[in-house]
């Protein structure tokens, strides 16, 4: 089986922006729900104002981050990628950085990459689920279905009611009909503040 890259799913953890300190709260707070905005283009232009003001390296990766998610809404894996290593950068123990990343590179055709950004993520953060399910539809894109079998076990061991993860397991166990395939667009997290 062989699922799609581009359709892997990304997701910044929205109540993290809102921890930013800003120096002007009531001239930034547009920035800030601008960077968490559903609109990729919005999001770039608010976080990109976010980094401007931003005063301490988490809060550099947070904006970078949240630019890094709305580049890959856009389809631009490229820029999301830099600007994903322009977060790491600043902070490399913000492990949403290192998804968005991981999303990044499954964009760009380099399952391997993504993985390994995956497994980054959550030796940081072992119960995010948004990335058990990616790191499952990169391992499936390389023919590894028994470790996208546990990722999605391990999903459903978490949130036991992911109806993605069921029918990714059930496809995957041969139970389900033999026209049926993994819908990698169905996503834990196709919203803001997700997770």
């Amino acid at each position: 089986m062989r699922a799609p890259l581009r359709t892997l799913t990304v997701c910044v953890h929205a109540g993290l922006m809102a921890a930013i300190v800003l120096a002007s709260p009531s001239a930034l707070a547009d920035a800030a729900q601008d960077c968490r905005s559903g609109n990729p283009e919005m999001r770039v232009g608010g976080c990109s104002r976010l980094l401007a003001e931003a005063r301490t390296p988490r809060q550099r990766a947070i904006a970078l981050d949240g630019r890094c998610w709305a580049n890959i809404d856009r389809g631009a894996f490229a820029d999301a990628l830099a600007d994903c290593n322009s977060a790491i950068r600043a902070d490399d123990q913000y492990p949403y950085a290192f998804h968005n990343r991981g999303v990044a590179y499954a964009g760009l055709q380099n399952p391997t990459a993504a993985i390994a950004d995956f497994n980054r993520a959550l030796a940081m953060r072992p119960t995010f689920s948004n990335t058990l399910i990616n790191r499952a539809k990169a391992n499936i894109t390389l023919g590894n279905t028994q470790a996208a079998v546990r990722d999605y076990e391990e999903v459903l061991r978490l949130k036991p009611d992911n109806e993605e993860a069921k029918s990714a397991l059930n496809i995957l166990r041969g139970s389900a009909s033999t026209s049926s395939s993994i819908n990698p667009t169905n996503s834990l997290c196709g919203s803001v503040g997700c997770n």
